[in-house]
């Protein structure tokens, strides 16, 4: 068929969909079943009318799913993930994704082996291919009843995980069905091949994403360049992976998906995030739109009723296979891993809701043409996935109504009155305007007046203290994140530090939305970004080659502990602001509410204004870098808007671009050092090194390493080995035993030392140091010291009284 021919079917069938799901609009039929419906139809109108069997031609193939529909699906799907939820619960995720499914194999596999008289290792193949879930219908579904985030997640985690499965089995099984023996060595080498394919595409999905990710923060890309280079990353990061690594590709376009939407597309503004996403939408429903109705063009219903038995077997045991590993390992894997339970009714869901689709099909056709019994598979797949369409998506509405899904909780419904009450306000203040402005008269104003306030007809609800409070903080958190979201969009905040700050939002959120039985369940667990920051500080604390890159490392984390105390400053504030203008709320949620956020903000005033005594230089120049830098910001983001908007022209808007850009180029470091005092002078002023001469002191101080600490950290750690002496410069630290952090055996100023023990041989730490607010220190070893004392025998004779005097800390 010309090139010609096959663009302007295509865009008739894409004319088709658009009209479908105009359609479905009207009708409670979801759109994918219906073009599935309207391709069985246009399929069997091709088959009996030879003037139409041009149609037949655009049918399924493996390299037209595998190669063009997949990337786009499995990448928009995973771009749109919140990681954070995902690697909250991808413990039963994973569950799903591998142990099920591969229980899902063996039971549907060896139930047709069984019943049916199948090849056992045919059957298998079949098992392993149908066991994939494609659960588009569902999810579109589950936005538009506003299902819990977290049915969403584990549906659609387990969706993008166990296609990367389900595609590795089947291949392995291929193989040996290719190879006609298998023994126990063979399985052992299958297990592992399974294993490097499923995590090699992992990783090389995340390194391909990072790749791409810092290639767009060099290249300081536009959102033109983000989408483009985000197209690239998902057919690229498949293609590489299936015919250069040899790894799982599916399971790379994920990782790289995900990679891309934390460390690339959450570095730009929310406006251009939101056309990275309507692109994505528009993509995928393109190729969901092109997938389902193929999927119909593909059936031949005739040959669908000589295998109906089969079929029919099959779907019971992909249904018994499902319910195995939804109603089974799912509850024992909650309780294992002591997790927030997941409920039954989410467990139906889970169970019914996991459709069969395009992936199995393809899948299926890549079935060697000379395998006996290919046929018979190829239709009992369509079977299955026809079934799963037309029955279990079709059904999935009234189940998810049935069992309460579209019903408002108290705090929703507390929201849903809040909501009418505003919307009824803003159409009266629009009226209003009109109005004033003489534009309609006072007797029509009144008319609208009547139908707004029927339309926005509300109530008041009589809920209790803890349910009012509940909501208050959950709409404050709201608040919280939109304003952090605000301040990173304005060049305020680094990227990693509002990730930082967003992660403790979410889990704040997280919490309060747990169910008291779940709360008890919970740990506290340390934020991964200061987890990382611990370890990296007590890897390199005290190696002699790694000081200047800790003392670069602590000044980038002291400037953005200011940045987040400021910035927390700046959004309890404004929350406390909003809570307080909240209607239709009871006084007193409102007033606890209020009295946390305050505490907040005291302790964040008080920590700058603590930054501010201390450290008033580097204060005075942070601050006006930083501001600097916001106000370019927003200069960069007006003339972009009224570039837009066709205010200015392209060679205007070019040149100022160009002088923001140069500005903000100029601007120097937010994280320069602290400033510090010569170290020589230190040396001079510390009690245990006063009167040396003057030039012992300089050897010791060309030595000297300055450090800085922020407040928790941890400077040494007791059995630690260590052959380092730190001097106070400035701060505070806290000498402890482990256990005993809140009893502290000493607490040291400025011109204090710790550490001398290891200077004379004492390798092991016999107590903890932790730097009890922003301190710096200068580190000097064991070997640079005890050489200075060879040749001054007071200094040697110092470090030996003051070791026995604190012997017994």
């Amino acid at each position: 068929m010309p090139l010609s021919e096959i663009i302007l079917v295509v865009m008739g069938l894409l004319t088709v969909s658009i009209v479908a799901a105009a359609i479905c609009s009207y009708v409670p039929i979801p759109y994918t079943v219906f073009l599935v419906i309207l391709g069985i139809f246009f399929g069997s109108l091709a088959r009996q009318n030879p003037e139409l069997n041009f149609l037949l031609d655009f049918q399924l193939s493996p390299d037209l799913v595998l190669f063009l529909f997949l990337p786009i699906l499995v990448f928009e799907s995973a771009i749109n993930l919140d990681a954070r939820s995902l690697m909250k619960d991808i413990i039963p995720i994973l569950i799903l994704a591998i142990p099920a499914l591969l229980i899902s194999t063996a039971i549907v596999g060896l139930g047709l082996w069984f019943i049916q008289d199948f090849n056992i290792i045919y059957a298998l193949i079949f098992g392993a291919l149908i066991s994939a879930t494609d659960p588009v219908a569902v999810i579109s579904l589950f936005k538009e009843l506003g299902a819990p985030h977290r049915l969403t997640i584990l549906v659609e985690g387990e969706s993008l995980l166990n296609d990367a499965t389900a595609i590795v089995l089947f291949n392995i099984l291929l193989g040996i069905s290719i190879w006609e023996q298998f023994g126990v060595f063979d399985f052992y080498i299958a297990v592992a091949e399974f294993f490097k394919v499923f995590f090699g595409g992992l990783f090389v999905g995340i390194a391909v994403g990072i790749i791409v990710c810092e290639l767009l923060r060099l290249v300081r890309a536009n959102i033109s360049a983000y989408l483009i280079m985000s197209i690239v990353l998902a057919y690229s990061s498949f293609a590489i992976c299936e015919h250069i690594m040899h790894v799982s590709g599916v399971m790379a376009v994920v990782s790289s998906a995900i990679t891309l939407g934390l460390l690339g597309v959450s570095r730009i503004p929310k406006r251009e995030k939101e056309t990275v996403d309507e692109t994505w939408d528009v993509l995928a429903l393109v190729c969901n739109s092109l997938l389902f109705l193929l999927v119909g063009l593909s059936v031949d219903v005739s040959l669908l009723f000589s295998h109906a038995e089969t079929i029919f077997l099959a779907i019971i045991l992909v249904l018994i296979a499902r319910a195995v590993g939804v109603y089974g390992l799912v509850p024992a894997t909650v309780k294992v891993f002591d997790l927030p339970k997941v409920s039954a009714n989410e467990r139906h869901i889970m169970w019914w809701g996991a459709l069969k689709g395009g992936l199995a099909i393809a899948i299926v056709l890549s079935i060697p043409f000379d395998m006996p019994g290919r046929e018979t598979l190829i239709y009992v797949t369509l079977g299955v996935v026809l079934f799963s369409l037309l029955i279990n998506a079709s059904t999935i509405r009234p189940l998810m109504h049935k069992l309460g899904f579209n019903k408002f909780t108290e705090e929703e419904e507390i929201e849903l009155q809040h909501g009418l009450k505003q919307s009824r306000l803003h159409a009266e203040d629009v009226l209003e305007t009109f109005k004033k402005a003489s534009i309609i008269p006072r007797s029509t104003t009144k008319l609208i007046q009547k139908k707004t306030k029927k339309i926005f007809k509300s109530k008041d609800i009589d809920s209790d203290d803890h349910i009012n409070t509940r909501y208050v903080k959950v709409t404050a958190l709201r608040m919280e994140m939109r304003e952090l979201k605000y301040l990173h969009d304005i060049g305020f905040l680094q990227y990693y530090t509002y990730m930082n700050m967003k992660i403790l939002l979410q889990r704040d959120r997280d919490v309060i939305a747990l169910k008291p039985r779940d709360k008890k369940n919970t740990r506290t667990k340390q934020n991964p970004f200061i987890k990382f920051e611990n370890e990296v500080i007590k890897q390199l604390r005290e190696l002699d080659f790694a000081s200047s890159i800790l003392s670069r490392y602590q000044y980038i984390r002291f400037s953005q502990s200011l940045q987040r105390n400021i910035a927390g400053l700046l959004i309890c504030k404004k929350v406390i602001h909003k809570v307080n203008g909240i209607d239709g709320i009871d006084g007193k949620a409102k007033k606890i509410v209020v009295e946390q956020y305050q505490q907040r903000l005291d302790r964040r005033k008080a920590r700058v204004e603590d930054i501010v005594e201390n450290f008033p230089e580097f204060y005075s120049r942070f601050e006006a870098r930083l501001f600097e830098k916001v106000s370019l910001f927003a200069a960069d983001s007006f003339i972009k808007e009224a570039h837009s908007n066709h205010e200015v022209g392209s060679k205007v808007f070019t040149n100022i671009k160009e002088r923001i850009a140069d500005a903000i180029d100029g601007i120097p470091q937010i994280t320069e050092a602290i400033p510090q005092l010569k170290p020589r002078d230190i040396l001079a002023m510390v009690p245990l090194l006063e009167a040396l001469s003057s030039e012992i002191l300089d050897q010791l101080s060309s030595h000297a390493m300055p450090l800085t600490f922020l407040e928790g950290d941890q400077i040494i750690g007791q059995d630690e080995k260590g052959d380092s002496l730190y001097i106070i410069t400035h701060g505070r630290v806290k000498i402890y035993k482990t256990g005993y952090e809140h009893e502290p055996v000493a607490e040291l100023s400025s011109g204090d030392f710790f550490g001398e023990m290891a200077l004379l041989g004492e390798q092991i730490r016999t107590a903890n140091a932790k730097a009890d607010r922003p301190s710096s220190l200068l580190r000097l070893n064991r070997k640079d010291v005890l050489l200075m004392a060879e040749k001054e025998p007071e200094l040697k004779e110092r470090l030996e009284k003051a070791a026995e005097g604190r012997s017994s800390i």
